[in-house]
């Protein structure tokens, strides 16, 4: 089950080409038209808060969608953190005839907002994670670090950020991740391959010990790896305000970055399921008429969907020194949206004297839905069952692909979980 796929790849009902894209009437007329759907099937009703917002309002109008008020019609849609489990579990998504799309459905309603309203300083000053990290990371991040942790500075970030007190925040690196690559990378013949790596903002400014592990574990595949160091953040964290031209600058400059790489026969190799998901289906549909963009999205892997293909072709390195004991994976929702398969955890099952459990709940944090203030007790209640069911195992590590999942995971939890290719590092010999 977990080597493989999870069903055929869906299409998506995102048309940013269509003239009445950003028309508020043709937009209250399309979540109509869902709606009309969703509230007979219901399925999703445990999903995140999205769905009981709409059944509850659906209910107290005695089903008729025609007396939903505004503000009725827009929570359903303002409160999706672009999860994506209605999506890859709805049997009505394209190209089933009803066209189903409930996540671009939402960013299309905070595209028209943004548009309208534009964001709060605050806002945009949390999307621009690649601002946040030069200010941040280097000999200044131990005390950046530490005035984080302080309630003093906490309170003062909720009252003027909208940043919840209570929210784990990521820590940053004293040293970035591209600068550690640049000093300490090992030369490899690249008989496992040629990749370059979109490392993400999170590995280069917030988890240099994730990056660092990766690097390890893909020298011991004998994969070569180049690293651009002028790649940006994949621009996901634009789609929470609904900033879709910020989030085609970002697409646009990546691709031209990585472009030279795709002509010279490289693969793009991506760490995190969610960027990955950034790059390899929303850059097409941010950029219709950008055939790189196609061509980039073609060429994207997961990370641990590249080291299992190394091991169905016979050269990935089993030589492993140390057992991992009873590990407890969580599958991040993003990993699914990928349509890659569970290959983490067919990794990991590889390691003599392991055994691996998956725990297949949502982590609620998602982005900054699980740091605002204003959303994150929704954030909390969604993960409240994932750390219930991480807390009820046996399990020696708590293991995720997500750091910021792996974040809300150690708030619930109190245990730092790994990613798996800090696990394959370990395994190894290394750490």
């Amino acid at each position: 089950m977990y080597e493989s796929g999870i069903g055929g790849t869906k299409e998506f009902n995102f048309e940013l080409t269509d003239p009445k894209f950003y028309d508020e009437e043709a937009l209250w007329e399309e979540a109509k038209r869902v709606y009309s759907k969703c509230k007979d099937c219901r399925m999703c009703v445990s999903f995140c808060p999205s769905f009981p917002a709409l059944f509850d309002a659906v209910d107290r109008h005695d089903d008729d969608l025609d007396k939903l008020s505004r503000e009725e019609l827009e929570k359903p849609l303002a409160l999706c953190f672009h999860c994506k489990q209605c999506y890859f579990r709805c049997p009505y998504t394209p190209p089933h005839e009803w066209k189903l799309d409930f996540p671009h459905l939402s960013l299309r309603y905070k595209a028209i907002k943004f548009k309208k309203e534009k964001a709060k300083l605050p806002e945009r000053l949390m999307a621009n994670t690649d601002l946040n990290g030069k200010l941040n990371v280097g000999p200044q991040a131990k005390v950046v670090n530490a005035l984080m942790n302080a309630q003093p500075v906490r309170v003062i970030l909720e009252n003027f950020m909208g940043i919840d007190k209570r929210a784990k925040l990521p820590s940053f690196n004293e040293v970035d991740f591209r600068s550690w690559f640049r000093k300490n990378r090992k030369p490899v013949r690249g008989d496992g391959g040629r990749v370059v790596l979109f490392s993400t903002c999170l590995i280069n400014y917030n988890f240099l010990k994730k990056g660092i592990a990766l690097v390890r574990v893909l020298e011991k595949n004998d994969v070569f790896v180049e690293l651009p160091e002028e790649q940006e953040c994949c621009g996901i964290p634009y789609f929470d305000i609904g900033d879709l031209e910020s989030a085609q600058k970002k697409a646009k400059r990546n691709i031209e970055i990585l472009k030279p790489y795709l002509d010279a026969g490289y693969d793009v190799l991506v760490p995190i399921p969610t960027c990955a998901l950034q790059l390899k289906y929303e850059y097409p549909l941010l950029l219709p008429n950008d055939k790189d963009a196609k061509a980039l999205s073609e060429r994207v892997y997961d990370l641990n969907e590249y080291l299992w293909k190394l091991k169905e072709e016979g050269k990935f390195n089993t030589d492993f020194k140390v057992s991992m004991g009873n590990i407890a994976y969580h599958i991040p929702c993003h990993l699914k949206s990928l349509n890659v398969g569970y290959k983490g955890v067919a990794l990991l099952r590889l390691i003599p004297n392991t055994k691996v459990r998956v725990v297949d709940r949502c982590s609620g944090h998602d982005g900054t839905f699980g740091v605002k203030k204003e959303t994150f007790d929704h954030a909390y209640k969604v993960g409240t069952r994932l750390f219930d069911d991480l807390k009820a195992q046996d399990a020696d590590l708590y293991v995720t692909e997500c750091p910021l999942a792996g974040n809300m995971i150690e708030l619930g939890t109190g245990k730092e979980p790994l990613h798996p290719v800090e696990v394959l590092y370990r395994a190894y010999g290394g750490g």
